[in-house]
């Protein structure tokens, strides 16, 4: 054709411009069926990339893109009814690979990514701290647990920066071994290191065999701050040390188990909540890995105490009935619920992110200011009126 190309189409003719332009638009749009696939397919990849993304953030299983995927096509046809663009619509959204495997292998990449730029913005910061707590996870294994806070430009930064597994020990030397290994392997210069907090534990801050002391006495690391938690201090210094307040808590604990351990129990003391219209419809368990747990147990606790009491009753347990009618227990019920109601408050506060000490020592100020008007007033004798 290109041989003959001059003989049928003239140089200067017109027939030969219309060959030329006609020649260059099938060019243009061949190419266009090309760019216009490959913005298909790119549009297709960065949206499973934001589905898979939000599936991670919000911890659910990576079969549940099956589902949206499902849900986007079942509404298709409603949402996009009045669209010219409709089948090309639901074409893109069959396209969407959805699949468990790939939503993991997504999250992966993503996964890979975060930590990257986490990494470059440490290797770019002036300075960095380290929190640092452990604690068992379902399987038995002790799991390290270390946040970085560090300076972008203006700002702060906290990010988690590992999760590391104490799988034998978890003396002071393992803290210190997997701490060190972690900062080595991802190449984080050490010489940064501003502060360290622990949770105050004898493996975290003894100051031969605990990691504190470790780092201390390691050249690799400069002289750093060390930190006792301050949310941990007053976890502590919120423990019942009061035997009467102790048995207390120990007494409503024990009623609340025999209400919920026994699904008989449970079932009829719910059905009890509802004849009343209660403005709950159940207890809260209790446990000592919660911080918060014991002042919520006590808060429902105190609101149904009367139905406590008739089901108790029903029951013929005498050995909890007779504390509710001792008004000395009542009393101390009441106060307990309501200052471990004012502690939770407290945690909540000391709690979040990007927090500064100055903020968190004002709290702490408060409330010891707030603990002397409560003495102050406790003190005041009650005059009952004759």
């Amino acid at each position: 054709m290109h041989g003959d190309f001059d003989k049928h189409y003239p140089i200067g003719k017109k027939l030969r411009e219309d060959k030329v332009a006609s020649l260059k638009k099938k060019l243009h749009d061949q190419q266009s069926i090309f760019r216009r696939l490959l913005s298909s397919s790119d549009c297709a990849t960065e949206a499973f990339v934001k589905i898979s993304w939000i599936l991670a953030k919000k911890q659910k299983p990576y079969s549940d893109g099956e589902t949206v995927k499902a849900c986007f096509q079942e509404s298709a046809d409603s949402l996009f009814a009045e669209f010219k663009n409709k089948d090309e619509i639901k074409k893109q959204i069959s396209n969407l690979q959805l699949s468990h495997q790939t939503v993991a292998r997504r999250v992966e990449i993503i996964s890979g990514d975060v930590f990257d730029q986490l990494l470059c913005e440490l290797k770019n910061a002036s300075g960095f701290s380290l929190a640092l707590d452990e604690s068992c996870d379902v399987t038995d294994t002790e799991q390290l647990i270390i946040w970085v806070r560090y300076d972008v430009e203006d700002k702060f930064k906290e990010e988690l920066l590992a999760l590391v597994p104490l799988r034998n020990t978890t003396r002071g030397e393992d803290i210190y071994n997997a701490l060190k290994e972690c900062l080595v392997r991802n190449s984080i210069d050490m010489k940064k290191l501003v502060s360290v907090t622990t949770d105050g534990a004898p493996a975290m801050v003894g100051q031969r065999a605990g990691l504190i002391g470790l780092l201390m006495v390691d050249s690799d690391f400069p002289n750093f701050q060390a930190y006792h938690c301050i949310i941990h201090q007053q976890a502590l210094c919120s423990k019942l040390k009061d035997d009467a307040l102790q048995n207390v808590m120990n007494i409503a604990v024990k009623i609340v188990n025999f209400i919920r351990a026994h699904p008989l129990n449970h079932r009829q003391f719910k059905t009890l909540l509802e004849e009343y219209e209660c403005n709950y419809g159940d207890f809260v368990l209790h446990t000592d890995v919660r911080w918060l747990s014991k002042g919520k147990v006590l808060a429902r606790f105190w609101d149904l105490i009367q139905e406590v009491k008739i089901f108790l009753r029903l029951k013929n347990k005498e050995e909890f009935l007779k504390f509710q009618e001792m008004p000395v227990f009542i009393v101390r019920l009441a106060f307990l619920t309501d200052i471990t109601d004012h502690l939770n408050k407290l945690n909540l506060k000391l709690q979040g992110r990007y927090q500064i000490l100055p903020t968190l020592m004002t709290e702490i100020t408060v409330f010891e200011t707030k603990l002397d008007l409560f003495i102050s007033q406790l003190n005041i004798p009650i005059v009952i009126p004759e």
